[in-house]
């Protein structure tokens, strides 16, 4: 018999999780796992009910994800990984790349890099998501292809949850879930289920197109966009104002603005503090560190300014992770 989604939901319910009734608190906690993001409320006055749990798997991982009230989150484009969402109340409208998709209960979406994804969740929407790592999914699909060359494979986006590889698919998550809850023994490792996840998706999703990596990587949006992406990749540029950085780039603040928010959903700004205290969490969970260091080395000449941006990004003062960490 095959899982359903509620049953599914509930049992991830049990995993490690993060609540909060708060837009910031919500955005702090998903921009860590997935990618820096906005949410815009359709009634301010609102009362979030955010609920993330999730159960990590290597190569992937199994989440269940509700906001509550009716709004829309600006996600940019997916870098680093494909998502597989299927609602198990409520539903999703998305502008996907220039597409309009759109899911509800019995139905799913599985979405691949490179698409510029706005999606609106209908009230009191509640979803499974199973998030595959992007490399992961090109290594299986150059081995499934025995091509020369890897490739980021863009799938047909729609999934019908009574079809076989829907039900397959389902099946696979909730034993993958069912699996690493059980506290009796030992968790095996998932990734023959993950594995078997993607055999399915390659069996009966049909690639729409499949360019090489490198391709996939520059995509469609422009040089400067995913340059400035790159660039804050490393650490060392952290410390670089907006228009230092546009000036590596070789456009004006103005130009790199209007990209970003085009493509990404977020100003320079708003991504570079992102990715600064992502790396100040990273430095303060390692210790032998002070928060006023920490300040120094992600660009922040005051400590003061730095705590309150750390505070407002992930809901804590540095100082509280560190004496967390210490506990």
């Amino acid at each position: 018999m095959t899982p359903d989604l509620t049953d599914i939901s509930s049992r991830l319910a049990l995993a490690p999780g993060i609540r909060s009734g708060s837009a910031d608190g919500a955005v702090a906690a998903l921009s860590t796992s997935y990618r820096p993001h906005r949410l815009h409320l359709a009634n301010a006055a609102s009362a979030l009910d955010f609920r993330h749990h999730a159960i990590d798997c290597e190569e992937a991982s199994v989440n269940f994800l509700r906001y509550g009230p009716e709004l829309t989150v600006d996600a940019g484009s997916f870098d680093t990984f494909y998502m597989l969402e299927f609602p198990v109340s409520g539903g999703v409208d998305l502008a996907y790349g220039d597409r309009r998709l759109g899911s509800h209960a019995g139905t799913g979406l599985l979405l691949s890099p490179g698409a510029y994804i706005r999606s609106t969740w209908r009230a009191d929407t509640s979803q499974v998501m199973l998030r595959l790592k992007r490399t992961f999914v090109e290594r299986a699909w150059q081995s499934y292809t025995g091509d020369a060359e890897r490739r980021t494979p863009v799938f047909r986006a729609e999934i019908d949850l009574g079809s076989v590889a829907g039900r397959r698919i389902m099946s696979l998550i909730g034993l993958i879930v069912t699996e690493r809850l059980d506290e009796s023994a030992a968790p095996a490792s998932s990734m023959p289920l993950i594995n078997a996840v993607l055999q399915t998706v390659f069996e009966h999703a049909p690639a729409l197109s499949a360019p090489r990596v490198e391709s996939a990587l520059a995509g469609a949006v422009p040089h400067y966009v995913s340059g400035f992406r790159k660039l804050l990749d490393n650490p060392a540029n952290l410390h670089l104002a907006i228009a230092d950085l546009a000036a590596l780039l070789h456009v004006t603040p103005r130009t790199l603005t209007a990209g970003m928010r085009r493509f990404t959903g977020l100003s320079p700004h708003e991504y570079l503090t992102g990715q600064r205290m992502k790396h100040a969490r990273v430095l303060l969970n390692h210790g032998g560190i002070s928060v006023a260091e920490a300040a120094r080395k992600v660009g922040y000449a005051n400590a003061g300014r730095f705590a309150a941006s750390f505070r407002a990004h992930s809901g804590m003062n540095p100082s509280r992770l560190m004496d967390t960490r210490d506990s």
